[in-house]
């Protein structure tokens, strides 16, 4: 016990200090050391890299007979290297939520909420996502948009590093509901008040709990707890991710320029308001897209059992989706796969 509690004090401090560092550094400074710690942890960590690959392929392999998006061993390990590069700029993000409040959250995420502006608060809303881009910061957006709700964790083992996580999640309003004995009552309560609760189906579940849905075209264990819900409740089911935007921002100096003179420094011509101005091109990552989709179509057939396995096929097909689209932003070095069915070879 003795030695538990050190080492959970320990790892506390050490994320205390990154916390502090983290938020001393200017935004693209800090996600350029996200991006290094990315690739560092790549680079070092074989077995996780290897495991990311291999995920990689159930997604993308070389079968054609499933209709997967086929990509060779080249084109997955630069998949590979982004998840890296933009899992290092979340954890950079996570420990900065506090940076973002309602005047700058336009800044660095855009965002359409007509999709549920006319039912927010009128009827529940059971909020699908999954662990893609920086599901965190979507969460923060929701709050900070005044659309406040519900998210579904599970605790970090570390209860120290867990109480810093909590107040970055609960800063803007939104609750936790963990995966506890008395999460369900939570949830309804949740849903008889007409509130959102976002969930994440898109991890692996014990063979005790789970229920095997297709994902990617292979039997993988998923939880069945909100589609249970749902199936019960025919609460409204709206999709929602967040997508990292790689553009460019500028260095541009305090001098107004003219197009002629912009050119001739060799400089990047920026129109702003009809003024050209000239400045230096830079890769920028802080940005993201908040893409809210129109609830889910669910045919319910009164049947518990059919409803529930319909229901976690189109959460499966609806993250499938948004990952083909955008494949360097899921979370692959979690095994997903992990549980097998009993006939499985």
């Amino acid at each position: 016990m003795k030695k538990n509690f050190i080492a959970g004090k320990a790892e506390y401090f050490l994320v205390k200090s990154l916390y502090a560092i983290i938020n001393f550094l200017p935004v693209n400074c800090a996600l350029a050391f996200g991006r290094f710690l990315g690739i560092t942890f790549y680079r070092l960590d074989k077995k996780h890299a290897k495991s990311v690959i291999s995920n990689l392929k159930i997604a993308f392999g070389i079968f054609k007979d499933n209709g997967k998006e086929n990509k060779n061993d080249e084109d997955l390990k630069k998949i590979a290297i982004n998840f890296y590069k933009n899992l290092g700029m979340i954890f950079i993000e996570i420990f900065r939520l506090n940076k973002y409040n309602k005047e700058n959250i336009d800044n660095f995420v855009e965002a359409d909420f007509s999709n549920i502006k006319d039912i927010y608060g009128e009827e529940p809303i059971l909020l699908l996502t999954a662990h893609f881009g920086n599901w965190e910061l979507l969460a923060k957006t929701f709050s900070l948009k005044g659309y406040r709700g519900n998210v579904l964790a599970r605790p970090l083992d570390n209860e120290y590093i867990e109480q810093i996580l909590y107040k970055l999640r609960t800063a803007s309003g939104n609750k936790v509901i963990y995966n506890r004995e008395n999460a369900v009552k939570e949830i309804l309560t949740a849903i008889n008040n007409n509130e959102i609760i976002g969930f994440l189906p898109d991890e692996n579940a014990s063979k005790r709990i789970g229920i095997f849905v297709d994902f990617f075209g292979k039997s993988a264990c998923t939880m069945p707890g909100i589609a249970n819900i749902a199936a019960k409740t025919r609460a409204t089911v709206v999709p929602a991710f967040i997508v990292r935007q790689t553009g460019y921002d500028y260095d541009i100096g305090n001098a107004a320029h003219s197009n002629n003179s912009a050119a001739e420094s060799g400089n990047t011509v920026v129109k702003n308001k009809g003024i050209y101005r000239s400045g230096i091109q830079k890769k920028s990552y802080c940005k993201h897209k908040l893409i809210i989709g129109k609830p889910l179509k669910i045919d319910y057939t009164g049947n518990r059992k059919e409803d529930v396995m319909n229901i976690l096929n189109i959460f499966n097909r609806t993250i499938e989706d948004i990952i083909k689209e955008y494949p360097e932003q899921w979370f692959w070095i979690h095994n997903r796969w992990k549980t097998r069915p009993d006939n499985d070879k």
